[in-house]
């Protein structure tokens, strides 16, 4: 019997060591890969984050800008409030001091009564008083 062309065939356990160590080597690159796509995503993602904290604190402060300044316009107009009910041409000492104490608990009516040619106030007044 010739031997001479037949290979010498590596152990059995040889060749499943080699692609043991190749599975590893995959393995290990699919875990760096699946790290830096993490970490990636994480860095994006506190971005994103940030981003989102600056926009809602911008528009928060806007809110509060105009909050404060719708405030100091009702303040002001209060402040003129029993000046201008002074000057309604027929309106009762009675319903001057009923107005002066309750239009000021409704901030847009006040705006809108201050808006009003002066012949309209008078009306507008006694209508609020008998609303409310």
């Amino acid at each position: 019997m010739d031997l001479s062309a037949t290979q010498l065939q590596p152990p059995r356990n040889q060749g499943d060591y080699t692609f043991s160590k190749k599975k590893k080597k995959i393995s290990d690159t699919s875990d760096i890969i699946s790290s830096t796509l993490f970490i990636d995503a994480a860095t994006l993602l506190a971005k994103n984050i940030k981003i989102v904290g600056l926009e809602t604190s911008k528009g928060i402060a806007s809110e509060v800008l105009i909050q404060q300044k719708l405030e100091m316009v009702i303040q002001e107009s209060a402040l003129k409030l029993y000046s201008t009910l002074c000057e309604v041409e027929g309106l009762t000492e009675d319903e001057h001091y009923r107005a002066l104490r309750k239009i000021p608990d409704h901030p847009t009516q006040m705006l809108i009564f201050f808006s009003l040619p002066s012949f309209v106030q008078l009306e507008c007044v006694r209508r609020f008083l008998a609303n409310r």
